[in-house]
Formats: structure tokens, C-alpha cells, sequence
């Protein structure tokens, strides 16, 4: 039975110092995080951005190197076509003697409101990443 689902690719060019500290690019949600988290406290979040965390991750609008959390960066991303903001919180897989952390993973996922996206950028972490938005966005 498949552990989890493979989101896809890291940009290492998007994540400052940590594109020498991470061991794989790959990034993964588990089923375990899915169901026991994101889809207990998250659902309604998820089910309207599932179908973007590619996009979110390879394309996002600003990375968070997070305050609290070691080796966890939070993506920030407007997802135009359904006019949401998304954060995704991801746990980098830095050690290469933990084997059962050998993939980058999604801890969380959810949607932004307008305030709650500026506290985020304000008060979870150091912007590590942001994109240069065109005037018209």
C-alpha cells in the first residue's frame, strides 16, 4: 500500500541556504498527515486547494523560513483561477541518517484570508523567497 502522494519538486533556487541542506528535492503528503490532520481540521481548506499544491509549491509568491519550527518553510501562494490564498507548511528533509525522513513533506495545509496572510508574512517567519509581482496582480 502506497504511504503517500508525490506532490512533485522543490526549487532549490527558491529556498536560500537551505538548497545545501536538504538531501532530495522531492516533496510528498502523506497519508497519515492527510488523513489524521490536514483532513480532520483542514477539509473544506484542502478540498478547494488539492488541486493546486503542485503550483503552490513550484510557483509559490512568497516562502517563510519559519520561526519556530527547524527545517520548515511555509509557502504562500494567490491561487487566481479560484480567487484563494493558500499556506502550506512544509517539514525539509535535512538529515540524512533519519531514513524515515528522507523526503521533503507537507505538515499542513490551508487558506489565507487577507489579514491572516499579512500576519503570517509579519509574525510566522523570515520571507527567504518572494516573487516580483506584475503591477496588474
Amino acid at each position: 500500500m502506497k504511504e503517500y502522494i508525490n506532490i512533485g519538486k522543490i526549487d532549490k533556487n527558491k529556498i536560500s541556504d537551505y538548497k545545501y541542506k536538504i538531501i532530495t528535492e522531492t516533496l510528498i503528503l502523506t497519508y497519515e498527515r492527510l488523513n489524521n490532520h490536514i483532513l480532520k481540521y483542514h477539509k473544506n481548506e484542502y478540498n478547494q486547494v488539492k488541486n493546486y499544491l503542485k503550483e503552490i509549491i513550484e510557483n509559490p509568491d512568497i516562502i517563510l523560513e519559519e520561526y519556530k519550527q527547524k527545517d520548515t518553510l511555509i509557502y504562500l501562494k494567490h491561487i487566481k483561477q479560484i480567487d484563494k490564498k493558500a499556506r502550506v507548511v512544509v517539514k525539509l528533509a535535512t538529515d540524512r541518517k533519519e531514513v524515515i525522513y528522507n523526503k521533503n513533506s507537507i505538515i499542513t495545509i490551508m487558506r489565507q484570508r487577507d489579514k491572516s496572510w499579512e500576519q503570517t508574512i509579519k509574525n510566522k517567519g523570515k520571507v527567504i523567497y518572494s516573487k516580483k509581482l506584475d503591477k496588474n496582480e
